[in-house]
C-alpha cells in the first residue's frame, strides 16, 4: 500500500501532494525523535504502540493548482444514511471531566467525542480533500493515508509551528462561539483562551529569550469563530525542533491544566480513543523548517464511514448542553465536505 499526503496550506492556490511508493513511513515512540528527520509527519495526540509518531519519507513530490468548484463537486443532498453518536456517553463523560475540575485537579481539560456517519454514496477521499481547499480557503487542509494510520481528512485552523531560518511563529486559539449573532466572548471563553496563551508562552521561554505577542483577537474558522493570539519566537537551536515539539504539544486547547495528569486522565476516561485526532501534521526539513498543524475539524475515512472527532475545553463554568452543541459545531465544518443537507 502507498502512504501519501496531500496538504494544503493557507491562503494557498495550489497543493502539494507527497508519496512514498517504496517501504513504509517511519515511526517513533517519541516526538523528540523528529529532530533533524525531514518528510510529512503525522503525530497522535498520545503516542502508543498503536498509534507512533509517523514520519512519511517521499519519493514523488507534486505541486497542483485548484481549479474552480464547480456545480457537481458540492456534495449530493441526502447522503447521510445513518449517524451513530452517543448523547449519553457524553452526558456520561462531561460528569466525570467536570467533576474533577470541581474538585481543584484540574483548571482546564478538553473532552473529545466521535460521531460515525455512514454514507450511502461515497465519494473518492481525494475529491473530499478538494472540496475541503475550496470550502475553507483560510484552513490548512490535509489528507494523509498510511497502513499504520488510516486515512484521515483535516480542514483545520490551529497553527502548531510554522517557521525557517529558525524564526517561527505559533498560536493559541481557544474559546468558541458561533459565526453569526452575538459578538462578545463571556468570562468562560476568556479564560480558556489565557489558559492556552499562558501555557504556550511558558514553553517558548524555555527555548528561546526572543518572543513578540499580538492578540488576543477574534478569527473566524469554518462556521465558529475563536479567540486567538499570535507568538513570533526565535529557538535557541532550530536543530532541537522535535524536543520543542514535545515541550508544546499538547496544548491546553486540545488537552488540559497540568498537561501531564490531563493527558492520562483523557487517555484513561474518555469514551472514544482520539488516535491522530488532536495530534498534529505537516511537513518538516532537517534545517529545522516547519508547517505543522493540529489535527482538528478532522475524520477518519473507513469505506463508507466517516468518523467525525471534536472536542472541547471544560472549566469550571462549562454546561454540559453548550459544550455538546459546540461539539455539534465543530464537526460541521468537516461534515460539509459530504453533505450539504444533515436529515
Amino acid at each position: 500500500m502507498e502512504s501519501y499526503a496531500l496538504f494544503r496550506l493557507p491562503g494557498e492556490l495550489e497543493y502539494t501532494e507527497m508519496t512514498q511508493t517504496t517501504g513504509q513511513p517511519l515511526t517513533f515512540d517519541s516526538v523528540e525523535s523528529l529532530n533533524g528527520q525531514e518528510g510529512f509527519v503525522m503525530s497522535p495526540f498520545a503516542v502508543t504502540k498503536d498509534c507512533p509518531v509517523l514520519l512519511l519519507r517521499p519519493d514523488k513530490i507534486v505541486k497542483r493548482t485548484l481549479s474552480y468548484m464547480k456545480e457537481y463537486d458540492y456534495a449530493p443532498e441526502g447522503n447521510l444514511a445513518q449517524r451513530i453518536s452517543s448523547r449519553d456517553d457524553y452526558a456520561k463523560d462531561f460528569h466525570t471531566f467536570h467533576s474533577r475540575i470541581s474538585d481543584g485537579t484540574f483548571s482546564k481539560i478538553v473532552l473529545a467525542r466521535q460521531s460515525v456517519e455512514v454514507i450511502e454514496n461515497t465519494e473518492p477521499p481525494r475529491r473530499l480533500f478538494e472540496r475541503a481547499c475550496r470550502l475553507y480557503s483560510n484552513m490548512f487542509v490535509a489528507l494523509v493515508s498510511t497502513p499504520v494510520s488510516g486515512t484521515w481528512l483535516t480542514a483545520t485552523p490551529e497553527l502548531l509551528l510554522e517557521g525557517d531560518q529558525g524564526k517561527y511563529r505559533t498560536i493559541a486559539l481557544a474559546g468558541t462561539m458561533g459565526l453569526w449573532g452575538n459578538t462578545l466572548w463571556n468570562d468562560k471563553n476568556k479564560s480558556e483562551q489565557q489558559y492556552v496563551a499562558s501555557y504556550i508562552e511558558e514553553c517558548i521561554s524555555r527555548f528561546s529569550d526572543s518572543c513578540t505577542t499580538t492578540g488576543p483577537y477574534t478569527v473566524a474558522a469554518g462556521d465558529v469563530r475563536h479567540l486567538r493570539t499570535d507568538f513570533t519566537f526565535s529557538l535557541y537551536d532550530k536543530q532541537s525542533l522535535g524536543d520543542f515539539l514535545a515541550a508544546l504539544h499538547p496544548t491546553p486547547a486540545v488537552c488540559g491544566l497540568p498537561k501531564q495528569e490531563a493527558m492520562r486522565f483523557i487517555l484513561d476516561n474518555e469514551s472514544v480513543p482520539r488516535r491522530y485526532y488532536s495530534g498534529f501534521m505537516g511537513p518538516i526539513s532537517a534545517d529545522g523548517n516547519a508547517s505543522l498543524y493540529v489535527s482538528l475539524r478532522c475524520m477518519e475515512i473507513c469505506g463508507n464511514e466517516y468518523r467525525l472527532h471534536a472536542g472541547g475545553g471544560l472549566i469550571a463554568d462549562s454546561e454540559e448542553e453548550s459544550e455538546w452543541n459546540e461539539t455539534e459545531t465543530k464537526m460541521q465544518t468537516i461534515r460539509r465536505c459530504f453533505t450539504r443537507k444533515i436529515r
